[in-house]
């Protein structure tokens, strides 16, 4: 009798795998160099040459990198739910990390390999995930189980690379030049993979198919939908499935004659409800809302908990205020969005309170009969108070770093001519038609004179990984920026010039308060 893999069983067998993959990009890569030298700088020595020397060290230090992330991932998949979560960091781990635009052109360099690897080997890639899924008991691939998936590979090749006695620059054409060869020789690694999975006996995970638009360039923004002006149309259009609801309802007046224009026709047939009764086209339209709310966003089991206590409270204002239809930002949906951005969002440490306030401000709309949107008002106030309080805390505990980047904003300050008088006579005449300055890039716009404001939570990709990053301060220029990492309580700090390059990579946005209801009535008008 065979014996079915486990994931362990798949991660030492593609480790033993590895290194010939990391041989082959390094192989090609050489052949490149020899055939065109890189732009080097004196210090550095024939790239080919140090390359071909060192090309051991490389692979040694990329298996022991992409070891180290598997069995991470190997660890996260078997760990108990049950069991306590990890305790905070000591704060003598927590040390504050300064990004500057060196630091985030080797993220970017980074993010254009992963993704020239994901685009080649996309179905592969995505064929191999439903059986690692398998083998980690996520039958309904849920998340992203390969331990060896293309942004760990490349983050390993990238370890492996800081071992070569090279300029930065030459490290970073490396993983540029390496991009192609890794996403071919993965893209049959994964293959090889896969099909050796499916001959061991295993049987892939279902999945379900997104079809995304042709554009496909990394760090691209596109519309997702575009959701119905308001619900009220989406509300009179609801018809085939509302049959069991409508048994009740008053027949309507057959005219004899054929009605004068397609309205009076519609009304003619639309099923209404009973004198004094629910309407039942509007039961049921909140019933698909809050069921696509609840299945189709990816929120955390507890979210969706917290939003469902909503549902009868929605359904009793919506019978009393039809402005609840009328318009997508009415409190009732601003405090739903704000409650699940709040708890999506939120620290390990921060999120079982505001599950608590959640679930206390929503018994507490229950219980009032609320009529009208005051109530909501009043209870999405009490979220944003809550956050306003978590953002001054998390302030005042750092301190010391807000005083450090302080200093060093005084250390890089440089004397300038700005108090000096000027000598006109000396002055150079530049004709106007020359003084034309480019336009500033519109993400580099998108921060205004603002800034960061504290408080704004962004999705950045820094240190090879996504992490979400939320900001504590900022100086009076701008220049610099503190900002938190909730999952780890890690602090980063940030250049302006980092931060509008890596908005203009893509590899930045700033999450906003999304409309839970809006994304739901695209999906129920859809499924019309």
């Amino acid at each position: 009798m065979s014996h079915r893999p486990t994931l362990l069983d798949f991660i030492d067998d593609e480790l033993l795998r590895a290194p010939m993959t990391i041989d082959q990009v390094i192989d090609v890569v050489q052949e490149q160099w020899r055939g065109r030298m890189p732009a080097h700088g004196r210090a550095d020595a024939d790239p080919s040459r140090v390359l071909y020397h060192h090309r051991g060290e490389v692979v040694t230090q990329a298996l022991v990198t992409l070891r180290a992330s598997a069995m991470a991932d190997l660890q996260a998949a078997t760990a108990d739910p049950a069991a306590p979560a990890r305790p905070a960091a000591d704060a003598s781990d927590l040390m504050l990390s300064l990004i500057d635009e060196d630091d985030v052109a080797v993220d970017i360099g980074i993010a254009r390999c992963t993704e020239a690897v994901k685009l080649k080997a996309e179905i592969d890639l995505r064929e191999l995930q439903t059986y690692t899924s398998a083998l980690a008991n996520d039958l309904n691939v849920s998340r992203d189980s390969n331990p060896f998936r293309p942004e760990r590979f490349v983050r390993a090749l990238w370890a492996g690379v800081q071992t070569l006695p090279l300029s930065g620059a030459l490290k970073a054409a490396f993983m540029q030049a390496a991009a192609e060869p890794l996403a071919t020789a993965l893209r049959r690694s994964y293959a090889a993979a896969r099909q050796r999975l499916e001959d061991q006996g295993v049987t892939p995970a279902s999945y379900r198919t997104i079809v995304v638009s042709g554009n496909t360039h990394w760090g691209a923004s596109l519309s997702r939908y575009q959701p119905p002006d308001d619900l009220q149309r989406l509300r009179d259009g609801m018809s085939g499935p509302l049959d069991a609801l409508t048994r009740t309802a008053t027949p309507a007046a057959q005219s004899p004659r054929a009605a004068p224009d397609a309205a009076a026709a519609t009304a003619t047939t639309r099923p209404r409800p009973a004198a004094g009764g629910p309407d039942p086209q509007l039961i049921e339209l909140l019933a698909r809302l809050f069921e696509s709310i609840q299945t189709d966003f990816n929120l955390a089991p507890d979210t969706v908990a917290v939003l469902q206590r909503l549902q009868p409270t929605a359904l009793r204002v919506a019978l009393r205020d039809p402005s609840l239809l009328d318009r997508y930002d009415h409190a009732l949906w601003r405090f739903m969005d704000q409650l699940a951005h709040d708890i999506e969002l939120s620290a390990p440490a921060q999120r079982l309170r505001l599950l608590g306030l959640g679930r206390n401000l929503v018994d507490h709309l229950s219980q009032a009969e609320a009529r009208d949107s005051h109530g909501f008002a009043w209870a999405l106030e009490r979220l944003l108070a809550a956050q306003r309080q978590a953002l001054a805390q998390a302030a005042l505990a750092a301190e010391d770093d807000i005083h450090k980047l302080q200093r060093v904003l005084l250390a890089e300050a440089m004397p300038t001519t700005r108090t000096m008088p000027l000598d006109i006579g000396n002055l150079d005449t530049v004709p106007a038609d020359l003084m034309t300055q480019p336009a500033p890039p519109a993400d580099a716009a998108a921060l205004g004179a603002s800034g960061l404001p504290p408080g704004t939570t962004l999705r950045a990709y820094l240190q090879g990984e996504w992490r979400t990053l939320q900001s504590l301060w900022q100086d009076d220029h701008h220049e610099l920026t503190l900002l938190r990492e909730p999952a780890s309580d890690r602090r980063w700090a940030l250049h302006q010039r980092a931060l509008v390059r890596l908005l203009n990579e893509g590899l930045a946005h700033r999450y906003k308060v999304r409309s839970l209801v809006r994304r739901a009535a695209e999906k129920v008008l859809r499924a019309r």
